[in-house]
């Protein structure tokens, strides 16, 4: 059994097909950009649409902050596509068809007659370094987002790590104009 994944664990990597109708990378979407990951498995669930309207309610707060959302789930690209236009979601939604989201620890599972149960959505805070600032279990994220854009604000510049005499002020103000 995998160890179970917690804040401060490596994110595990995932490359999925989006509602772009391109194939995402978690490890290309952290270069530059802190990434908020959403999971989910019902669409239909209130609480879900709730949350991914947050989400798209906090995508210029996080893109000041240089952090970006993707939303991830198992149903089918043309469900999500449906389901983006409907929510007017402008962020990538991403179809999970191979499971790669179990290693997350949001898995599917069956009671004792055999049904199969959803799991919560979870929602998840990669940094750039591709660590898991965050970690939260359950629908209901829109009371996380203000202690979310904190966390992600306090992180530190894109080019922190280039040395100085690669950063100029002209290069600097590219990568991180807001």
């Amino acid at each position: 059994m995998p160890t179970p994944i917690s804040a401060g664990s490596p994110a595990p990597n995932f490359d999925l097909s989006s509602t772009e109708d391109c194939l995402l990378m978690l490890q290309d979407e952290v270069v530059r950009t802190a990434v908020v990951v959403y999971f989910f498995a019902d669409a239909e669930e209130a609480t879900v649409r709730q949350d991914l309207q947050a989400l798209a309610a906090a995508k210029d707060d996080l893109a000041r902050r240089h952090a970006k959302v993707l939303a991830v789930s198992p149903l089918k690209v043309d469900v999500l596509k449906e389901l983006q236009v409907a929510l007017d979601l402008r962020y990538p939604l991403l179809c999970d068809d191979r499971n790669l989201a179990a290693a997350y620890g949001f898995a599917f599972t069956q009671d004792d007659e055999g049904e199969t149960i959803a799991p919560a959505p979870l929602l998840a805070v990669v940094d750039r370094n591709q660590t898991i600032l965050h970690l939260a279990h359950g629908a209901g994220i829109s009371a996380e987002l203000p202690a979310l854009l904190k966390m992600i604000g306090g992180l530190p510049s894109p080019t922190a790590g280039y040395p100085k005499k690669v950063v100029n002020r002209l290069v600097d103000r590219w990568v991180n104009r807001g």
